[in-house]
């Protein structure tokens, strides 16, 4: 082959290598060249004739369809800009070595017994497949990392593998599911998968009963996948986990001080997920969130190290507004005697926890 078809392949192959690098962003010409000139592709000793080599190259990996450019045509001084046609070459994307261990590393959150759980498999091998080229010993440590150190509480329940299939390509094709579930048949539109205490659920909308609906995957088997379901109930309830009612309030919490020590106020520290205002000092931490009169809300809220727990005040349904909570969680008032109105239903729950802990304690004697 001659010297000159060498070199154009050896750009055509480097231009590509990069733009798979960059995602489905645009790069423009420029950067391209720079970027290449960098890494000794491109000499660099004569700028002109380098992008014209360049241009060329563009200009013959996008008749042949390997690559896009973002404008039909460019005038004055905007430069075109290029991305790699994924459709053309899906298996000419690329991953860095700094990708590559940042994958490994996020397989590493996962616990192990899980794995080996077939939904997970086919991206764990695709995975692999891309880190060949990664150092052996890099990969190990990526690895291991990080570790997922469960609580002494945590159960573990296998999942039927065509189950989990069926419900991910719901999830993902936003498709309806035939489901029967403690031996009852019924419709849902599943929404998400979440993991509680060893045991993972389904968050679904159930059409027929018009609400929503947490069901454990252990105790269900998928049928069939049905047609597509409105993008509407999925925006809806996306962010929801257990069916807590839809009746929020507002109040305020007080921590020990230690919970914040040796820490800075710019240290941004989320102790509850529906927190949404903090402060503290040398004797208290106060942490200002949003909860539920639900009596599990109330068993997340009790297991923690509470020095106190505030009614809703005026004041914290101001703050609630500046921060727009209204628009976060459904059914929230700043109503202040509503609010106290639903407290008022979280202390009940907060003490048929205690009663519960008082027979367990009564067992001890």
């Amino acid at each position: 082959m001659p010297k000159d078809s060498e070199k154009r392949l050896y750009l055509a192959i480097e231009v590509l290598k990069l733009l798979s690098e960059n995602g489905q962003e645009f790069l423009p010409t420029p950067e391209i060249q720079r970027k290449l000139t960098l890494k000794g592709v491109l000499s660099g000793e004569n700028p002109a004739a380098d992008r014209k080599k360049l241009t060329r190259a563009l200009s013959d990996l996008q008749q042949a369809g390997y690559v896009e450019s973002r404008f039909s045509s460019v005038r004055g001084r905007r430069p075109q800009m290029w991305r790699l046609n994924v459709k053309a070459v899906p298996y000419l994307i690329s991953l860095s070595e700094e990708e590559l261990i940042s994958l490994f590393t996020l397989i590493s959150f996962v616990p192990g017994k899980y794995r080996g759980m077939e939904i997970l498999k086919p991206g764990l091998k695709a995975v692999n497949r891309l880190g060949k080229l990664l150092d052996g010993e890099k990969k190990k440590v990526a690895m291991e990392s990080f570790d997922y150190l469960p609580v002494p509480i945590e159960r573990y329940t296998t999942v039927e593998p065509q189950t989990l299939k069926l419900i991910f390509r719901g999830i993902v094709e936003r498709r309806e599911l035939l489901v029967n579930y403690k031996k009852k048949q019924f419709t849902v539109y599943p929404i998400k998968v979440f993991h509680y205490n060893g045991v993972f659920y389904l968050s679904s909308y159930l059409p027929q009963e018009g609400r929503y609906r947490h069901l454990q995957l252990v105790k269900m088997r998928v049928y069939s996948l049905g047609k597509e379901y409105p993008a509407f109930y999925w925006k809806r309830y996306k962010g929801r986990f257990f069916s807590f009612p839809e009746e929020p309030f507002v109040m305020r919490v007080e921590l020990p001080a230690d919970y914040m020590a040796d820490l800075k106020p710019e240290h941004s520290v989320l102790h509850y997920p529906t927190q949404f205002h903090m402060e503290w000092d040398s004797q208290k931490v106060t942490v200002w969130l949003v909860a539920f009169d639900s009596y599990r809300f109330a068993s997340w809220i009790i297991l923690d190290e509470l020095k106190a727990i505030y009614p809703p005040q005026k004041e914290d349904l101001e703050l609630a507004r500046r921060f727009s909570l209204k628009e976060v969680y459904e059914g929230l008032t700043y109503s202040l005697r509503e609010n106290r109105r639903r407290f008022n239903r979280f202390k009940e729950m907060v003490r048929r926890f205690f009663e519960r802990r008082k027979e367990f304690y009564s067992s001890l004697l």
